[in-house]
């Protein structure tokens, strides 16, 4: 099986999970990474299953902030339609995060976008796999 093909069917398989995250998942992501991936190859299909926990991996830190938001929150500063933010490591940030679908859409464009940007790990997870 082709490095490759696997790497991009790991891509689609992310950017789907991200798609169909329930908010408490995309948080805990945003919290401390830990997704991870199982892969099954019949013939030439390759199908690929992403997954919020599991021993680590090359995935496990994708999309790690350590309780900072997506970057994207810095072009909306203090907008009324975004609201502020409570503070980095305030209790209430989760519940603000889990009652905002803004900031869930923003989070998912952020992590959307890191996988695309760091392609090499999804590589290095597929390196992992075929090697297995």
């Amino acid at each position: 099986m082709d490095k490759e093909i696997i790497t991009e069917s790991l891509k689609r398989a992310l950017e789907s999970w991200v798609r169909h995250a329930s908010a408490e998942q995309l948080w805990s992501v945003l919290q401390a990474g830990g997704l991870g991936a199982s892969i099954h190859v019949e013939g030439d299909a390759v199908h690929v299953r992403v997954d919020l926990g599991g021993p680590p991996n090359p995935l496990s830190e994708l999309g790690r902030t350590d309780g900072r938001l997506p970057v994207t929150e810095a072009f909306l500063g203090e907008s009324a339609i975004w609201g502020k933010p409570p503070p980095q490591g305030d209790e209430t940030r989760e519940q603000w995060f889990l009652a905002s679908e803004l900031a869930q859409q923003h989070a998912r464009q952020y992590l959307i976008a890191e996988a695309g940007e760091k392609r090499e790990l999804l590589s290095r997870f597929a390196e992992g796999w075929m090697a297995g």
